[in-house]
């Protein structure tokens, strides 16, 4: 491995999922951005970065994979016989980007995310082993591995079995970046018996977590992450924890924080060639044609002085879609249109549909994923909805500040590191403590009143337009905990 300190700092970034090829949630903005920004980053300081990307190869990839290069052969030793596949590469922002296909057991990359837990492990569990034979296959020697969540958490896990045996990867350091705890990868563990993983211990893991992806990652990573600073502090209690609190204590000197940042070129209203007028923080008096033109194609009726809220969320408990439900009826009193895009369980599907149905002038309801209204929606709304139950760090409320469209969110995560609340002259959105109808609607009511004194709330939204949210900062804290990882490992 290169020393010196022009010696290209070397990481294989592993991800279930990146933008332009997946998206399903977070993490594939979070993986389709973060490496460009690296990138850039390294560059402008002149410290040399060769970053590489492996992705599990899903059928549902959204560009054409003709044009893609077979790579590498890939085999992989399980407890009888061997697990084969092979890597295809692709550039992508000039980042190499790999895909690994698992030959034979290969049903679970029909989907992204499989309902069925073993045919996500077959799928993931491969290709976190699999991406340490890729590393191998190309002699390129590692000096970072960053793993996100657990479908790429037993990579971390095998770094540090193979580290004292195996000159390759002995300097190698891993970091696990924690998206969403509570999805640990559990029912996968007659896979992992299968490809000769067995269960770990660790000072105040519980028994249960011995033996599933994530936590086994958690337990050999060399630092973890989450992705925002009140995040990390939330893994360390009980309410988001998730049984996990005493290990986290544990490695308390090891977890830290870092937020996410957004693609500030895509989603940017002054160049946004989504929506029918762009504006910026300097033009707002231009953004409530957008409001009228999606009044408009949503057969709402055309008042633009009445406040539009919106939400654009999985209709998932944890996004707390159920507070939105019970307060829209109960605030019936005050003036306002909402506009709801997503899907997600069809129980809540069926509720927005019937909330639709009670109020035919008022709520308009997309149950689908669609990019384009999404766009049209952030440029046309005054107030966004993300009462989330628990958010590690959220994209929405970011992008909607961006916007000027002023978030009111539970004061959780993400959102509390990104909105601004009180004072009430430095205000960029509304937060609430409890995930509860009350504290929600105290919080909505409140917004919804000030949206009357148009001087004080431009200057809200101008103040939440000019808030950076790019991925720099961000992307610069990640080089700094890489080179410190390096350094520990020589």
């Amino acid at each position: 491995m290169a020393n010196g300190s022009q010696a290209p700092l070397k990481v294989l970034f592993l991800a279930s999922e990146a933008e332009p090829f997946y998206k399903v949630g977070g993490l594939g903005d979070y993986a389709g951005s973060l490496p460009a920004a690296l990138r850039a980053v390294a560059e402008k300081e002149g410290r040399p970065l060769d970053m590489r990307v492996a992705l599990p190869f899903h059928q549902s990839i959204a560009v054409d994979p003709s044009g893609f290069k077979k790579a590498a052969h890939l085999t992989v030793p399980k407890r009888r016989g061997t697990a084969k596949g092979i890597a295809f590469q692709t550039t992508f922002n000039n980042i190499p980007f790999y895909f690994i296909r698992r030959s034979g057991k290969a049903g679970g990359f029909e989907r992204i995310y499989s309902p069925d837990p073993l045919q996500d492990a077959r799928k993931y569990i491969f290709y976190s082993l699999a991406s340490l034979r890729l590393a191998e296959a190309l002699d390129w020697q590692p000096d970072i591995l960053h793993a996100n969540d657990w479908h790429a958490a037993v990579a971390v896990h095998q770094l540090k079995r193979l580290a004292p045996v195996h000159p390759f990867f002995r300097d190698t350091r891993s970091l696990l970046v924690v998206h969403n705890l509570p999805y640990m990868g559990g029912g996968t563990e007659d896979v992992l018996n299968e490809f000769g993983l067995p269960p770990v211990d660790a000072e105040g893991l519980p028994a249960w977590g011995r033996h599933f992806p994530l936590t086994m990652g958690l337990v050999a990573a060399d630092h973890i992450a989450a992705v925002s600073p009140s995040y990390a502090q939330e893994l360390l209690s009980d309410e988001f924890g998730s049984g996990l609190v005493k290990f986290f204590e544990s490695r308390r000197e090891r977890l830290s924080g870092i937020l996410n940042g957004i693609d500030t070129h895509l989603w940017d209203p002054r160049t946004d060639s989504h929506i029918p007028e762009n504006y910026s923080a300097d033009s707002l008096e231009r953004k409530p044609l957008n409001k009228a033109s999606l009044l408009q194609t949503l057969g709402l009726p055309p008042d633009t002085e009445r406040p539009l809220l919106v939400a654009i969320t999985r209709l998932d408990v944890q996004k707390g879609v159920d507070l939105i439900l019970s307060a829209m009826p109960a605030l019936k009193d005050l003036p306002w249109n909402l506009a709801v895009l997503g899907s997600g369980s069809p129980g809540y599907e069926r509720d927005f549909s019937d909330l639709q149905a009670a109020f035919p002038g008022r709520v308009r309801v997309s149950l689908e994923f669609n990019s384009h209204l999404a766009h049209q929606l952030y440029a046309a709304g005054d107030i966004f909805l993300m009462p989330s139950r628990y958010e590690p760090c959220g994209l929405s409320q970011m992008i909607a500040m961006r916007y000027g469209c002023l978030p009111v969110a539970r004061a959780v995560g993400g959102l509390r590191d990104t909105i601004q609340d009180v004072p009430a002259d430095a205000r960029t959105g509304y937060l609430f403590a409890d995930a509860d109808e009350a504290s929600f609607s105290r919080a909505l009511r409140s917004a919804l009143a000030d949206f009357g004194n148009r001087k004080a709330w431009q200057a809200a939204q101008v103040r939440a337009m000019r808030q950076d949210f790019s991925w720099e900062q961000s992307a610069r804290r990640y080089l700094d905990l890489y080179r410190e990882l390096r350094t520990e490992g020589k």
